[in-house]
């Protein structure tokens, strides 16, 4: 019998004198966190690690991350998110939980997903707000390992987002490509790579979403985007580009603009290699 690797982290932060901390961490291997360390605000930085050459067909990893009252964490992963082919053509499955609660901040900003030839994945990503809370969520996917001519030539990419605010059902975001069936200069034009950002809070005004468009457009030589708000609590940004950093400093000059007026505090440098 073939064996399936079943990576799971399930942690909560939450505050303990004053400050946020880890209040209890599961892992299971190949995935793991990172001693946490603090960022200059207070914010716990927790770096998700996954111990393995990435999610091959049949692999299932599970992360649940709750946030208590006036908890703040920023989640980030080490690398990006590999996706190798299965043998019978067999799916990889990343499933995501997150619930943050009143005054609770959540920023995860995991590195791009990067889906080999032949790869076929499901993604699915619930997140759940209370009123209060605040949730900056970003998603990057990419066509392929660009430098070995993998552009677009996996089979299958399902990705699926939920986001409840305050208990109600606000938005549901599918993405699914299949190269092969849709050719994706049609799709997506000239654009190769896309990036989502959900903002989540209730704090969000029209001067934030304002702001957005600006930052957006300022971007447009490199990236085509837009910002759309939910029906409550927040708005999701979504752009296109020809390559993954354009899009990634575009997320992080979301986090910079959106930061101060949602959080209170400028947001501070990431330490990626």
């Amino acid at each position: 019998m073939e064996r399936r690797v079943h990576g799971v982290w399930r942690g909560t932060a939450a505050v303990r004198g004053g400050r946020t901390v880890l209040a209890d961490s599961y892992q299971q291997a190949p995935l793991k966190v990172a001693k946490p360390f603090y960022a200059e605000d207070g914010t716990m930085v927790i770096y998700l690690m996954d111990a393995s050459p990435g999610l091959l067909g049949g692999d299932r990893y599970e992360i649940a991350c709750a946030l208590g009252p006036g908890a703040r964490l920023f989640l980030t992963t080490q690398s990006s998110c590999r996706l190798h082919p299965g043998a019978e053509e067999a799916e990889s499955v990343l499933i995501q939980r997150f619930r943050v609660e009143r005054g609770a901040v959540l920023e995860y900003f995991p590195d791009p997903v990067v889906p080999f030839a032949g790869s076929r994945h499901r993604g699915e990503t619930v997140l759940e707000v209370a009123a209060g809370g605040v949730a900056l969520v970003a998603e990057t996917v990419t066509p392929g390992r660009w430098g070995m001519g993998e552009v677009f030539r996996f089979a299958d990419l399902r990705l699926q987002t939920s986001i409840y605010c305050d208990g109600v059902w606000t938005a549901w975001d599918s993405l699914w490509i299949e190269p092969a069936g849709m050719p994706m200069g049609t799709a997506w034009g000239e654009f190769t790579h896309m990036a989502t950002l959900w903002v989540v809070s209730d704090q969000l005004g029209e001067e934030e979403i304002e702001l957005l468009r600006e930052v957006t457009e300022a971007g447009e030589e490199e990236i085509y985007g837009g910002v759309s708000r939910l029906e409550r609590g927040g708005c999701v940004l979504r752009a296109l580009s020809r390559s993954v950093r354009p899009l990634q400093a575009w997320v992080y000059r979301v986090r910079e603009v959106l930061r101060p007026r949602l959080i209170g505090s400028p947001a501070w440098p990431v330490r990626k290699p």
